[in-house]
């Protein structure tokens, strides 16, 4: 979502310089000085790309990667994983999935690309379905793959 904002103020950050022009030319040249109101348009377009561009879930063949729209990117193993888990009714409406490692210890997957402030999690809980399928698929392929014949 934060992509298709962030092209769509920089679209109107496009629109509105070319109309500031055209009006200096046409009406005054101190409309010239609504120039700044584009400016701020790209810079939320650039605040919003940035976030929408940086959030991900990536499944790779020997881990996975997942990131929101703050904060440092996690990855994960998958030979250190022993299963994906779905989070219990009362964990955080953040929490994707949550990953059981062999040494016992769990790793919770948190909101891969929703923040904190989002109508949907603000709404209730978010459906994570997709992600926590990706998941667990991709971790049934390494395991497919790496088992003994």
């Amino acid at each position: 979502m934060s992509i298709v904002v962030g092209w769509a103020l920089a679209a109107m950050g496009i629109v509105a310089i070319v109309v500031f022009v055209v009006l200096a030319f046409v009406v005054a040249p101190w409309m010239l000085i609504f120039l700044f109101a584009p400016v701020l348009l790209f810079i939320g377009a650039g605040v919003n790309l940035q976030m929408g561009y940086r959030t991900r879930l990536e499944i790779l063949p020997d881990r996975f990667i997942w990131c929101g729209a703050v904060g440092k990117a996690n990855s994960l193993a998958w030979h250190d994983v022993r299963q994906i888990l779905i989070p219990p009714p009362n964990s955080r409406p953040r929490v994707a999935a949550i990953a059981q490692r062999h040494d016992g210890r769990y790793v919770e997957i948190e909101a891969l690309w929703l923040s904190r402030t989002s109508p949907i999690s603000l709404a209730g809980a978010p459906d994570h379905t997709r992600a926590r399928q990706l998941l667990i698929d991709g971790h049934r392929a390494y395991l497919a793959h790496t088992e003994p014949e």
